[in-house]
């Protein structure tokens, strides 16, 4: 057998072996930033015990006093609801669990973000969108 193909050989097999290790790693950041953010969602959720679409609604849209309340409503909750009554029946979404929620919020804020920004972007409140996030995120600590 020629030395050169047992060279690449052997250089192949490394490669693979570093790429699988490396991968591995990434693959385990991945997975536990999914999991805080999903533990950080579920947290808010059962904290303020926001269940459904009504609830989120009532929190950000009714007893609005400042600005940025009814920033938050308009840019980041009109758009989240629009989303649902697009992709989900009327009882699908009354009856709804928590869990079942939390999935379908971060599936329209995934699907509504581009409105979700430009929005904000349009009242010069783009921070808003982080202090929403960060809303999700503070019950977890």
């Amino acid at each position: 057998m020629d030395t050169n193909y047992l060279i690449f050989g052997a250089i192949i097999i490394v490669l693979i072996y570093l790429i699988l290790k490396f991968a591995k790693k990434f693959v385990k950041l991945i997975l536990l930033l999914v999991v805080i953010v999903s533990l950080g969602l579920f947290g808010y959720l059962y904290y303020f015990d926001i269940s459904n679409l009504n609830d989120l609604h009532s929190k950000y849209c009714e007893n609005i006093d400042m600005k940025k309340d009814s920033l938050k409503c308009v840019c980041i909750v009109q758009p989240i609801e629009e989303d649902f009554k697009t992709r989900l029946s009327d009882d699908k979404i009354k009856n709804m669990t928590k869990i079942e929620f939390a999935k379908e919020l971060s599936i329209s804020l995934k699907n509504k973000r581009k409105v979700i920004i430009s929005k904000l972007k349009e009242n010069k409140s783009l921070h808003l969108l982080k202090e929403f996030k960060i809303d999700f995120l503070k019950t977890s600590e």
